[in-house]
C-alpha cells in the first residue's frame, strides 16, 4: 500500500479484515418490529448484490488524519497529514489519480524540505484508491478489498468484525427500526431513509452496535455510525496473537507496554443521491483510541467525496447516440495514455488562479499525475486544514456529537459468561512502584465483567504490599461505563497522595525516588469508601467528581535508599509530611480542558479545582469544617513561523475554615517551583507563575525559563523533633516571593522535560536538576 503515513498504517492495522462466521439459519426474534424485518431483508439484499450501474465518476477526495499522544495535561500531535486529489474512477480500468496537494507533519520532519527531500512529499501521500460502487459501503475508505467474499471472513491472523448484513446476521444480532427521514423535493418526489438500530445479542469484540439508515424502496445505505460492542485486546481476540503470549513470545514486552487495546469510539459513513440515481460517498469519519499499556494514542480520521461527474450504464446508449460521435483514440504504450490524460488534466485546470499559472501535470508510471513542480503540494488551495477545524464537505464536531449521543442511548449488549483477567508486579505499569513510605512495592490486580440490568459492570480487585512499611493495602471497586461517563464506587484501604494530579504514585516518581532519591510526593493513609465519576476510558480526563468518606492516617519515612546514593550511609530521603488524623466526608470537582494539540499553533488549557469537608480529629473528636479551591491558566504561543514558542502559566488558591495539614497548598519542586525541593513552602492561600521561551527544532525545543510562588502563613509541625524549616527562618520573611531561573530542554512539545534550575532567594533555594514528564513545553 503506497504512501500510507504512520496514522494510516495504524488505521489499516486496526481495520485491517472484516469478516462474518459462519451462523445458523435465520432467528425468529431478531427482528423487534415488522419494519425493522422489511429494512434488512432489503438493505442485505442491496449489499449482496454487485451495483454496476455506475460506469465512471470522477471525484475530489479531501483527507485529513491526526494521530496523538494522551497525557493529563494535554493532548500532543504526534503525526498529521491533509491530502487532496481528484480520482478518475473506471468501471473496467485502473483508476487515475491527479494529486492536487499533501501535507503532513511529525516531529523530526523538517517543514523546508528542499529540493532533495520533495520527492518526500509523494511518498507521504496518504489517498490510496477510490470508492468502488460494487464494493463494501459500510467501511469504505478504510480497507482496501472490496470484495464482499473475501474481506467478511474470520481470521486467525487478523481482526475481524461481522458485517450486520450478511447472510446469518440475524443470529448475532437483534434489529429495531427508529425514525424516518423525509425530504419532500419541489417536483413532488419523496426521499426516505429509516434508521435500523443493529444491536449485539452479546457483547462481542467481533460485533458491532450502531445505526444504519436505509432507503426502503432500494435498501440502499443513506448513513451508518457504529462502533465495537467491546474492547479490543490484540492478544486476547486475535488468536495467533494469544498463542504465541502462552508460548511465552512477549515476556521480554515491558509491562509498561501491555496491554495491547483499542477503542472504537465511532465510524461515521455519509451518502449523498446524484441525480436522484445513485447514492455516492459524501464523507466518512473515525474516532479511537490505540493504548500500548500508559501509551494511549487518540486516531481520527476523515474523508470527504466531491462529486464532480458521474456516467451510468443508461448513459451509455446517449453517449453512443450523441452528434459529434465520441472520438476513439488509440496508444501505443502505457505511457502515451497517460500524457494525453495529463493534458486533459492540464486543460482542467486545478488550484490556479488569474495570477497563478496553472500546474504542470506528468505521469509518474504509478496511475499518477503530478504537478511538475512538486513544492506546490504543500502549498496547494485544494488541501484542506487539520482536523480540529471545521471545513466544508467534512462532519462537523456537531454532527459527531450527535452521532455520539445516538450511540450512547443504544442499549449495552448483556455480557456473555464471566470474562476477566489477573495481572501482578511487573505485569502491569500501576502494579509495581517505590517510595520513602512503602519502599519497593508489588501489587496485583483482578478484573472480571459482570451482566446486570444496569448493563455491564466491572469487577475490579487490587493490593499492594510495601516490603518497608509492611502494610498491605487494597481496594474493591465496581464500575459502569457508557459512551457519556464512567462512574465508580469502592471501598479502600490505600496510601493517597496528597496532590492527586501530581502522580507521585506512578512510574516516573517511582524512578526518580530509586535511581535519584527524590520522592517529590507527600502521602496519608486512607481508609472508606468513594464514588467517583468521570468522562469514559476512551476520552480525555477532562473532569472528575469525587465524593468520599474515609478516616486518614499519618505514614512516616520507612525507606532510605535509592541507587545514587547506595554508598552513602548517612544519607536520608527527606521526611514525610505528617497529616492529621481525622475522619473526614467530603467532595471535590476537577474540570481541566485544553484546547489545541498542534505545537506549531497557539494552545491554551485552564484546571479548576474545587474540595471541601466535614471533618473530626480522631484523638480529640474535635468537629470543623473547610474548603479550598484553585484556578491554573496555561498557553503556549508560536512565534516567527514556529521556530519560537513562549509558554506562560499562572496560578493560584485559597482555603478557608479550619485546614487541616494535609489540605494546605503546597509550593516546589518541577511541578509547580523548579529550584527548589518539594514541599519547600506551603500554606493557606498561594500564587505563583512562570514564563518560558523555547527555540524550537524538529521534535525538540530548548528553552530559558523563570519560576516564582508564594505562600502565606507557616503551620507548625516537626518529623521525629526535627524541624522540617529552615533554622534561621527568622533571617527569612516567610511571606516573600522565592524565585528561580534556569534552562531546560524537551522532547515531543514537552512529553519528556529536562531543567537545570536555580533558586535565587530564600535559604531554602537550590540548585536542581530534573527529569520529568508532561510539561507545557
Amino acid at each position: 500500500m503506497r504512501g500510507r503515513g504512520a496514522a494510516a498504517g495504524l488505521l489499516a492495522g486496526v481495520l485491517l479484515a472484516f469478516g462474518t462466521a459462519p451462523v445458523a439459519a435465520q432467528e425468529s426474534d431478531a427482528y423487534l418490529d415488522p419494519t425493522a424485518g422489511e429494512l434488512h431483508r432489503a438493505a442485505s439484499e442491496a449489499w449482496g448484490a454487485i451495483d454496476e450501474a455506475v460506469v465512471r465518476y470522477t471525484a475530489t477526495i479531501r483527507q485529513r488524519i491526526a494521530a496523538q499522544l494522551r497525557t493529563p495535561l494535554k493532548d500532543r500531535t504526534l503525526y498529521r497529514s491533509e491530502a487532496a486529489a481528484r480520482v478518475f474512477w473506471d468501471r473496467d480500468h485502473e483508476t487515475l489519480t491527479q494529486v492536487l496537494g499533501s501535507r503532513v507533519r511529525y516531529p523530526g520532519r523538517d517543514i523546508a524540505l528542499g529540493e532533495e527531500g520533495l520527492d518526500l512529499l509523494l511518498d507521504e501521500f496518504t489517498i490510496d484508491g477510490a470508492f468502488d460502487p460494487g464494493g463494501e459501503r459500510l467501511v469504505f475508505g478504510f480497507v482496501d478489498d472490496n470484495d464482499p467474499d473475501d474481506s467478511f471472513q474470520p481470521s486467525d491472523e487478523d481482526f475481524w468484525f461481522a458485517h450486520p448484513l450478511a447472510a446469518g446476521a440475524d443470529s448475532l444480532y437483534r434489529f429495531r427500526s427508529g425514525d424516518t427521514l423525509s425530504l419532500l423535493l419541489p417536483d413532488g418526489r419523496e426521499l426516505r431513509a429509516v434508521k435500523l438500530d443493529v444491536l449485539p445479542r452479546v457483547a462481542d469484540v467481533h460485533r458491532m452496535t450502531g445505526s444504519l439508515w436505509i432507503q426502503p424502496e432500494t435498501g440502499a445505505l443513506v448513513r451508518a455510525a457504529f462502533r465495537l460492542s467491546q474492547q479490543f485486546d490484540a492478544i486476547r481476540d486475535i488468536p495467533d496473537l494469544a498463542e504465541e503470549e502462552a508460548q511465552g513470545e512477549f515476556k521480554y514486552v515491558p509491562g509498561i507496554l501491555k496491554p495491547w487495546t483499542f477503542d472504537m469510539e465511532v465510524m461515521a459513513v455519509d451518502y449523498s443521491l446524484w441525480d436522484f440515481q445513485v447514492w455516492l460517498p459524501r464523507s466518512a469519519r473515525f474516532e479511537g483510541v490505540v493504548a500500548a499499556g500508559i501509551m494511549k494514542m487518540p486516531v481520527s480520521f476523515d474523508l470527504s467525496y466531491a462529486i464532480e461527474s458521474v456516467v451510468l450504464e443508461d448513459d451509455l446508449d446517449d453517449l453512443a447516440s450523441a452528434v459529434p460521435v465520441t472520438r476513439e483514440v488509440h496508444f501505443r504504450t502505457r505511457a502515451e495514455a497517460m500524457a494525453f490524460m495529463a493534458q486533459l488534466a492540464r486543460e482542467r485546470g486545478v488550484g490556479g488562479d488569474d495570477a497563478t499559472p496553472e500546474p504542470e501535470w506528468v505521469y509518474d508510471g504509478d496511475d499518477r499525475l503530478v504537478p511538475a513542480d512538486l513544492s506546490r503540494l504543500e502549498t496547494s488551495d485544494a488541501v484542506p486544514p487539520p482536523i480540529w477545524e471545521d471545513a466544508p464537505g467534512f462532519a462537523t464536531e456537531s454532527d459527531l456529537e450527535a452521532l455520539m449521543d445516538d450511540l450512547a442511548d443504544l442499549p449495552a449488549p448483556p455480557v456473555q459468561g464471566i470474562p476477566w483477567a489477573a495481572n501482578w508486579g511487573w505485569q502491569r505499569p500501576e502494579l509495581f512502584r517505590y517510595n520513602r513510605t512503602e519502599g519497593p512495592t508489588l501489587g496485583g490486580k483482578f478484573q472480571a465483567r459482570l451482566g446486570s440490568f444496569v448493563g455491564p459492570l466491572t469487577l475490579s480487585a487490587t493490593g499492594f504490599f510495601g516490603f518497608s512499611d509492611l502494610e498491605p493495602k487494597a481496594r474493591l471497586g465496581l464500575q459502569r461505563e457508557s459512551l457519556r461517563r464512567r462512574i465508580e464506587i469502592g471501598g479502600y484501604r490505600e496510601l493517597q497522595a496528597l496532590d492527586p494530579r501530581g502522580r507521585y504514585l506512578e512510574l516516573g516518581n517511582t524512578l526518580n525516588a530509586f535511581l535519584f532519591g527524590r520522592d517529590d510526593g507527600e502521602y496519608l493513609l486512607a481508609t472508606g469508601a468513594d464514588l467517583v465519576v468521570g468522562p469514559p476510558s476512551a476520552q480525555r480526563d477532562s473532569w472528575r467528581l469525587r465524593l468520599w468518606a474515609e478516616r486518614q492516617d499519618p505514614v512516616a519515612r520507612e525507606m532510605n535508599f535509592s541507587l545514587a546514593h547506595a554508598f552513602d550511609g548517612d544519607w536520608r530521603f527527606r521526611p514525610v509530611l505528617p497529616a492529621d488524623r481525622l475522619e473526614e466526608a467530603g467532595a471535590e470537582l476537577r474540570i481541566s480542558p485544553w484546547w489545541g494539540t498542534d505545537p506549531l499553533a497557539p494552545q491554551f488549557g485552564m484546571e479548576l479545582f474545587g474540595q471541601g469537608g466535614l471533618a473530626r480529629t480522631v484523638d480529640e473528636g474535635e468537629r470543623f469544617d473547610w474548603a479550598r479551591a484553585r484556578l491554573t491558566l496555561r498557553t503556549a504561543v508560536p512565534l516567527a513561523a514556529g521556530r519560537w514558542r513562549v509558554g506562560v502559566e499562572a496560578a493560584g488558591g485559597r482555603a478557608w475554615g479550619d485546614v487541616p495539614l494535609q489540605r494546605h497548598w503546597i509550593l516546589g519542586g518541577p511541578q509547580n517551583l523548579r529550584g527548589f525541593d518539594a514541599t519547600t513552602t506551603l500554606g493557606r492561600t498561594f500564587a505563583r507563575g512562570r514564563l518560558e521561551v523555547g527555540r524550537v527544532f524538529p521534535a525538540w525545543t530548548l528553552s530559558a525559563f523563570g519560576d516564582a510562588g508564594w505562600t502565606d502563613e507557616r503551620p507548625e509541625w516537626t518529623v521525629d523533633g526535627i524541624g522540617a524549616w529552615s533554622p534561621d527562618g527568622d533571617a527569612w520573611a516567610y511571606d516573600d516571593v522565592r524565585w528561580a531561573v534556569g534552562l531546560g530542554a524537551s522532547l515531543l512539545d514537552g512529553l519528556v522535560r529536562f531543567d537545570v534550575s536555580r533558586g535565587l532567594t530564600g535559604p531554602d533555594r537550590r540548585t536542581r536538576v530534573d527529569l520529568y514528564l508532561d510539561a507545557i513545553f
